[in-house]
């Protein structure tokens, strides 16, 4: 027997936060992006390590499991990069919300493999998460440094459609050390291939952005994305995917906050088109089974 849906609920809403400081972290560093993702996965990856190594002597992992664990982080390697890269050419809100994207990926990835079949209140309320979406964006010019950046947030909402469809297949199997540690681990020893080839520094960065190494490895990271890892064992991801597009204003609320970005009138009314959008999807997921099982049958 699952956990309760308020307590589901509750863990939710924790993540949601928790992954809302993501975007006001990485602008406070001074190193570029590529380097923060890796150190974001790689000091993630060290947290779960030695809960990992106890579960690995309880565990027997599969080859397929092993592949599709990869598979999980190298979509996650590229979300990093790709959504982290676009902070630098857009603001904080249209980031955020175009990276927040992701569920009419995971929709529609889940009715093609996963066969999980959404219900009209769920339609309606991804429908309007959307329309709000675009109205945040549409506040914003488009020249063609914030168009870059919007491809590249769009880039990363598609590959994190695909993290989130891998993640709610491995979580039927994998506890949530090994399966984090692994998913982090393979994300940051891509990322650093990367690092190596374009031939950025690994080292030389200020105190302060080694805070926020550390601030993104525990808060969106530990905190956020893990939470949403734990919850993707018990929830299709249509559902997980769609409670985080809270993100886009707890990111915008903090970004008011720490940097000075104030939202427009436009940008307000997007996030909270948004918001009824979640609650509507949420409403329209009660009706799952916790214990839902639907990805063993592929």
């Amino acid at each position: 027997m699952g956990p309760s849906k308020p307590f589901l609920t509750l863990a939710l809403i924790g993540g949601v936060l928790g992954i809302s400081t993501s975007a006001v972290l990485i602008r406070l560093g001074d190193a570029p992006p590529p380097v923060m993702a890796f150190y974001r996965m790689f000091f993630a990856a060290l947290f779960f390590l030695p809960g990992a190594l106890r579960q690995r002597k309880e565990y027997a992992i599969s080859r397929e499991d092993l592949g599709l664990a990869l598979g999980a982080g190298a979509f996650l390697a590229l979300h990093f990069l790709l959504w982290m890269s676009s902070l630098s050419y857009t603001s904080v809100a249209s980031s955020v919300v175009l990276a927040t994207t992701h569920p009419v990926w995971v929709f529609l990835l889940s009715l093609l493999f996963l066969k999980e079949k959404p219900s009209r209140s769920m339609w309606l309320g991804l429908g309007l998460s959307l329309a709000g979406g675009l109205l945040v964006t549409s506040s914003q010019g488009l020249g063609e440094s914030r168009l870059l950046g919007n491809s590249l947030a769009l880039g990363g909402a598609l590959t994190i459609a695909f993290y989130l469809i891998l993640g709610r297949r491995l979580r039927q199997n994998l506890p949530l050390a090994l399966y984090s540690t692994f998913v982090f681990g393979s994300a940051s020893f891509l990322i650093a291939l990367f690092l190596l080839f374009r031939g950025l520094p690994f080292r030389g960065y200020s105190h302060q952005t080694w805070l926020v190494f550390l601030g993104l490895a525990l808060f969106p990271t530990v905190l956020g994305h893990n939470t949403l890892n734990w919850a993707l064992k018990f929830l299709p991801a249509t559902l997980v995917s769609a409670f985080i597009l809270g993100e886009p204003l707890g990111a915008s609320l903090l970004a008011v906050f720490v940097l000075g970005e104030i939202p427009s009138g436009r940008e307000l009314l997007g996030s909270f088109i948004t918001l009824m959008g979640i609650f509507l999807v949420w409403r329209g997921g009660k009706g799952s089974d916790p214990s839902d099982q639907t990805l063993k049958s592929s």
